[in-house]
């Protein structure tokens, strides 16, 4: 009963944490126009509202995740995200945008604890039974922290009547939740502290981008996240403009199509498991290349539509492209999923860059083709990656 208890514990605090993680990430996502409108920047610079978390987190993982090795995912959980939180109440009081964009940043850094550390505690105290549920409830948890706080965010911007009083409600919100993951979070009891050596650690890191195979799954993610974030920030805008002029709680509703990938993460083993990652990750690809066709129509119901295949499709290369790299290397798992990390929240903050000079000269119609542009880009690494290096991936075919 002891053991029972002590695992409720555990993915109750480790589900919390991830949801007050994802919440302070994304909640500003809808309130970009308004971020524009406040500070008096250009849609590019408010765009870097998302950006810099992002990059903050990729860099922030490096750092926790060989860390956490040495002075316990505890500990270091509970600080890391104390301090992550303390901004949440900070930024709402600044004017300065260059001082609230570099608070994002540390504050994406801070909170990337969470991710850094959070499946490696639970593989260490758990039970091998335990931990694929508990894992499922932990990715289950990022969805519900990024959708959730991004339509309240959406939605308490019209009824506070501003951003700053937005930001003061999500920070308290998240600070109540913070307390149940501190009462909540047991003394770890299987965790071995090991010598943190960086000469090490490096080497394993510069091995990995050295390796082709690994890096072209590496440039994929970070193109195809790059993709998916940037394009729904921008739809923001395109929303907020004629002939939609939707209000922010109406925009806040798209980010539900999230739950598309929702549902195709859980189908991605079974393709997986038949036809090879490599091929999964090749038709999430083409079915982001579809759902740009669709988000190309002016009706919004077509839209919703392809924002939905957009999710589906993203979400089923990023579970393909994951275990892809997991099955790619046989020493060094744990550096090679975070050099992934890396990639992946880069690509998302770098990938505003890429796609601006399109839309500032296409609007809507150039996003959809500097996206597709790079999903095309991904198709021809696939083909390289096939032709090179198919004899070192196989699939892995289970009996029913």
């Amino acid at each position: 009963m002891k053991k029972f208890t002590h695992y409720n514990r555990l993915v109750i605090a480790v589900c919390l944490c991830s949801v007050v993680t994802f919440s302070n990430i994304y909640w500003l996502q809808p309130l970009l126009p308004t971020l524009q409108q406040e500070f008096n920047v250009s849609l590019l610079a408010a765009n870097l509202a998302m950006s810099a978390p992002l990059l903050g987190m990729g860099l922030g993982l490096l750092i926790f995740a060989s860390i956490s090795d040495s002075i316990g995912r505890g500990p270091i959980l509970l600080k890391g995200m104390i301090a992550g939180l303390s901004i949440s109440f900070m930024l709402p009081m600044v004017e300065n945008y260059t001082v609230f964009l570099s608070l994002r940043f540390i504050q994406g850094a801070l909170l990337s604890v969470c991710p850094a550390v959070a499946i490696p505690l639970l593989g260490e105290e758990l039970r091998k039974s335990w931990l694929p549920t508990a894992v499922g409830f932990y990715i289950a948890s990022n969805t519900i922290g990024g959708i959730s706080s991004r339509l309240i965010g959406g939605a308490s911007v019209d009824l506070l009547g501003s951003w700053q009083a937005t930001g003061f409600g999500m920070a308290i919100v998240t600070a109540i939740l913070f307390i149940g993951v501190y009462v909540a979070l047991p003394q770890q009891r299987h965790f071995t502290k090991q010598k943190l050596q960086l000469k090490p650690s490096l080497n394993m890191f510069a091995k990995h981008i050295q390796t082709p195979q690994l890096l072209i799954i590496y440039i994929i993610i970070g193109l195809g996240f790059g993709c998916f974030v940037n394009l729904f920030s921008y739809l923001m805008s395109v929303l907020e403009a004629a002939p939609y002029e939707l209000p922010s709680a109406l925009r806040s509703l798209i980010f539900v199509t999230f739950l598309g990938g929702t549902m195709s993460a859980s189908l991605a083993g079974k393709f997986g498991n038949r036809y090879g990652q490599l091929a999964g990750v090749a038709t999430g690809i083409f079915i982001m290349l579809a759902a740009n066709l669709l988000l190309s129509h002016q009706n919004l119901s077509v839209m919703t539509l392809g924002m939905i295949l957009m999710a589906f499709g993203f979400f089923f290369c990023h579970a393909q492209a994951s275990t892809l790299v997991g099955r790619s290397v046989k020493k060094g798992k744990g550096s090679a999923q975070a050099l992934y990390s890396l990639f992946y929240y880069s690509g998302a903050s770098l990938g505003v860059f890429f796609i601006a000079p399109f839309y500032e000269q296409w609007g809507w119609q150039g996003v959809l083709g500097s996206t597709s542009l790079a999903l095309i880009i991904c198709l021809l690494l696939l083909v390289v990656y096939q032709v090179k290096y198919n004899g070192q991936q196989k699939p892995v075919v289970r009996s029913a």
